[in-house]
């Protein structure tokens, strides 16, 4: 069954044309991938228990998500049979071995080439609280699986059970083993993790000022972001311009003309860039 839903999609690799013709490809296979999403459910495994099954689905997953990355969180029984096998010890220390042969999955001479990461970041398929965590990682330089859920099944009747979070909640960060949530939790971690220290302050009066100016900003946007939940938003906007116009001031007022809101790029001039967005849509002018 699995071979048969990806002998087609894995041909793609050989087609220079592939993004034209991997949309239809894609349809001819729906009907069988759907047949093993009822099958598998929300099995830790494809049949309940580990099989030869299971290291199928894991290695094949990184052609299809190389493919269609946006089409992973509609099988969500996928990414979780992968994380399951390549969280077993034996499975873990392979990788963790010098040579270790992560890549490349295809010739070089194929048209696209899969990528082997260990890093997933898990959230709804939209900005929201997981796009500073993106563009950390990828600020950072580390390739990451950028699980979208487009579907609320996906996840609240599977992954949220299934994927062994210690606190259930999206976004979500998987490295390896190590599961994290809460957003500014996983930003920190992202930094420390992978060596951009400056990010949260040169010393520590900077990160004083840093975790501050961050704390400043989202009391004001999460009274701004509480608009667009607010049918009269158009009424209420008045009053919230004028509680936070004070703040907004010092915040001009302490941050003036420079590049950066401590003259370096800080973790504040990401959560700054992105909240802006709110800002400027509730108050243009």
């Amino acid at each position: 069954m699995l071979s048969d839903a990806l002998k087609d999609i894995r041909g793609l690799f050989w087609n220079k044309d592939y993004e034209k013709v991997k949309g239809e490809t894609l349809e001819k296979a729906k009907s069988k991938l759907d047949y093993l999403k009822n099958f598998i459910g929300d099995k830790q495994f494809a049949v309940g228990y580990l099989t030869l099954a299971d290291f199928l689905l894991a290695e094949h997953l990184y052609y299809f998500e190389a493919l269609y990355p946006d089409q992973k969180a509609n099988y969500p029984f996928w990414g979780r049979i992968r994380h399951n096998l390549e969280s077993l010890p034996a499975i873990k220390a392979y990788y963790t071995r010098p040579t270790a042969l992560k890549g490349p999955f295809v010739p070089p001479m194929a048209a696209l080439q899969p990528k082997h990461t260990s890093v997933t970041l898990g959230y709804w398929g939209i900005r929201g609280l997981a796009q500073v965590p993106r563009l950390l990682l990828a600020y950072s330089g580390v390739e990451f699986e950028d699980v979208l859920y487009t579907q609320r099944e996906a996840w609240f009747d599977q992954d949220k059970k299934n994927l062994g979070l210690n606190f259930p909640n999206i976004p979500y960060l998987l490295d390896g083993d190590f599961n994290l949530t809460e957003s500014a939790a996983i930003q920190r971690y992202i930094i420390n993790k992978w060596g951009k220290s400056e990010l949260l302050g040169k010393d520590i009066k900077d990160n004083a000022h840093i975790e501050s100016i961050i704390s400043i900003i989202g009391e004001v946007t999460g009274a701004v972001k509480g608009l667009f939940w607010n049918k009269d938003h158009e009424t209420a906007k008045a009053g919230v311009l004028e509680k936070f116009s004070g703040k907004l001031d010092l915040l001009e007022k302490t941050l003036g003309g420079k590049d950066f809101a401590l003259g370096y790029l800080t973790l504040a001039d990401f959560i700054i860039a992105e909240d802006s967005y709110y800002i400027e849509a509730v108050f243009p002018e």
